[in-house]
């Protein structure tokens, strides 16, 4: 039998009962188990070298979504409606930088998108003027690919064509707060960056919106991301 790859998953955090826990939504898991990988959810531990020691044992990683990241990570001060309470934000950032400076695979989701985006140097449009109107509460609208990449292989599209999304963000990556060595591989109808990518073979793909949450093309992704970690020889 195959061996299933194992997916380090980055958990949130809240507090019930004046304790905190960490929680993922089901579906990024089920996703994975359906597409043949084994699910590996992470603790926000701040402990020097746990980060290493976990990526050592994975053949792939997933940045989940969630709620918004610091300004403080990209220079900026937050505006009004930029949501300051993610709790350990910075294992994020810390997990992150170590799993881009191996070799695994990584799919980025939504905030793990912008968390991408953070970690090459970009920065983030805090809110959108549209964002109530055309991107929160899982409001679908078109895309369009812009360049070929990971985002058109998996959707098997060429450049110029469509392909329809789901929406729950306020937060967006801009063109001009792109991250370096970064290209944008698919926009929204309104221009808003839909996917980001690491030119190369290695798989490197942040996609806004949810594909958990998708039926049709939603577990392609997945497939995308346990096929390329079933490559990974520890």
């Amino acid at each position: 039998m195959k061996k299933r790859p194992l997916i380090a998953v980055n958990m949130s955090m809240t507090v019930l009962n004046s304790r905190e826990i960490h929680y993922l939504i089901d579906s990024y898991a089920e996703r994975i188990w359906a597409a043949g990988g084994d699910p590996y959810l992470l603790p926000s531990l701040l402990h020097e070298g746990y980060s290493r020691e976990i990526l050592s044992k994975v053949q792939g990683v997933l940045l989940s979504g969630g709620k918004d990241y610091p300004p403080s990570f990209y220079g900026q001060e937050p505006v009004p409606e930029t949501d300051l309470t993610r709790l350990r934000p910075s294992f994020d950032i810390c997990f992150g930088k170590e799993a881009l400076a191996g070799s695994l695979p990584i799919l980025g989701i939504c905030a793990g998108f912008q968390l991408l985006n953070i970690l090459h140097g970009g920065k983030l449009l805090q809110h959108l003027p549209n964002a109530d109107e055309a991107h929160k509460g899982g409001l679908m609208h078109s895309a369009k690919i812009t360049q070929e990449g990971w985002m058109s292989r998996i959707l098997s599209l060429k450049k110029g064509e469509n392909f329809t999304v789901n929406s729950f963000h306020h937060q967006a990556v801009t063109k001009e707060y792109l991250g370096k060595d970064l290209f944008i591989s698919s926009l929204a109808f309104d221009g808003t960056v839909e996917s980001i990518e690491r030119p190369g073979e290695r798989m490197v793909l942040g996609v806004q919106f949810h594909p958990e949450r998708m039926d049709d093309i939603g577990p392609l992704y997945f497939s995308a991301l346990v096929e390329e970690a079933s490559k990974t020889t520890l």
